[in-house]
C-alpha cells in the first residue's frame, strides 16, 4: 500500500475507535497507549487465526504463508539457497523472503521466521539447533603466490598480507598443535563477502569458511594454502523465536534443511 493510503486506514480505524492509535509528527511515528494494547490484543488474534489455518493446512502437510529467512555471515548461495529453491518449489503457496546479513538480526524485532549462522552464540531467549560443523580454508588466488610466493609454514603467514575478515584472530590447529595469530595486512572488512572478492582479485591470504571458497577452489580462482592447518571448527546454527506450537512451515523447513545437509555432509 501507498503512504497516503494507510494512513487513511489508520484514520478511518481512530474513527471507528474513537481513540488515537499513532502520534504523528513530521519526523517520526509512534504508538500511543492505546495503540500499543490494540496492537497486542490484534495481533493476538490474528496469530491464533494464523494457527487454526495452519492447522488444516497440516493435515494436508501444505505450508503456506509467508516464511522469512534470515543467513548471517558468508553461509550463502553454494549451499542455503538451492536448498531453499527447492523447497519452495515442493510447496507452491508458500512466499519466501530471503535475506542475507553479517551479523545476527532481532528475529522477533524483524520479523523472521528463522536465521541460520554459524560460530559461537551469544546468550538469547531464541531455540538454537545445532545443524553442523564449518571450517576455515587458507586461501589465495594464484595471482598472488605467484607474485610472492607460497607460504610453507605458520611463521611465514606474517611476511604476506593477511585479509582481515570477520576473525580479528586466527586460531589455526593441525590437530596435534594450535597456534594463535594476529593477521596484519592492508584490508580489513567485517563483510565476509567483501573479504572473499579481495582475495579473489590477488589482494593477499584469506581465511574463510570452507564452503564459500569450494567453487573458487574447484574453478582455480583460489588455492588452499597450508591444508593441515585449519582454524578451529564453527557450529552452524539454526535460530528461531520461541513458540508453543512451531509454525508448519518453519518445522517442515528444518527438517528439510537437516536432512540436505546431512546428505551434502558438511
Amino acid at each position: 500500500m501507498s503512504t497516503s493510503q494507510v494512513s487513511k486506514l489508520i484514520s478511518r480505524l481512530e474513527d471507528r475507535l474513537g481513540t488515537r492509535l499513532l502520534l504523528r509528527t513530521t519526523r517520526n511515528l509512534a504508538l500511543t497507549d492505546e495503540g500499543q494494547q490494540f496492537y497486542r490484543r490484534s495481533k493476538h488474534a490474528i496469530d491464533t487465526f494464523e494457527k487454526a489455518e495452519e492447522d488444516l493446512a497440516l493435515s494436508r502437510n501444505e505450508p503456506r504463508g509467508n516464511l522469512k529467512v534470515n543467513i548471517s555471515g558468508v553461509f550463502q548461495e553454494r549451499f542455503l539457497v538451492p536448498i531453499l529453491a527447492n523447497f519452495t518449489k515442493q510447496f507452491p503457496r508458500l512466499q519466501v523472503q530471503l535475506d542475507f546479513t553479517d551479523k545476527q538480526p532481532d528475529l522477533i524485532k524483524e520479523g523472521y521466521d528463522l536465521s541460520v549462522c554459524y560460530g559461537e552464540l551469544k546468550s538469547s531467549t531464541l531455540v538454537a539447533r545445532k545443524l553442523a560443523d564449518n571450517f576455515n580454508y587458507l586461501v589465495a588466488s594464484p595471482d598472488y603466490l605467484a607474485a610472492h610466493g607460497r607460504p610453507e609454514t605458520i611463521d611465514q603467514l606474517s611476511q604476506h598480507n593477511c585479509l582481515v575478515g570477520i576473525d580479528t584472530v586466527w586460531y589455526l590447529s593441525n590437530g596435534e598443535e594450535t597456534v594463535q595469530m594476529q593477521p596484519e595486512g592492508n584490508w580489513r572488512s567485517d563483510n565476509g563477502a567483501a573479504t572473499l572478492s579481495a582475495a579473489r582479485c590477488g589482494l593477499g591470504i584469506a581465511n574463510l569458511p570452507f564452503f564459500s571458497v569450494l567453487d573458487d577452489i574447484e574453478h582455480n580462482q583460489l588455492e588452499q594454502i597450508l591444508p593441515e592447518w585449519g582454524q578451529y571448527p564453527q557450529p552452524v546454527w539454526i535460530m528461531y523465536p520461541q513458540q508453543r506450537h512451531l509454525p508448519i512451515k518453519v518445522r517442515l523447513f528444518i527438517d528439510y534443511l537437516v536432512e540436505e545437509l546431512n546428505r551434502i555432509v558438511l
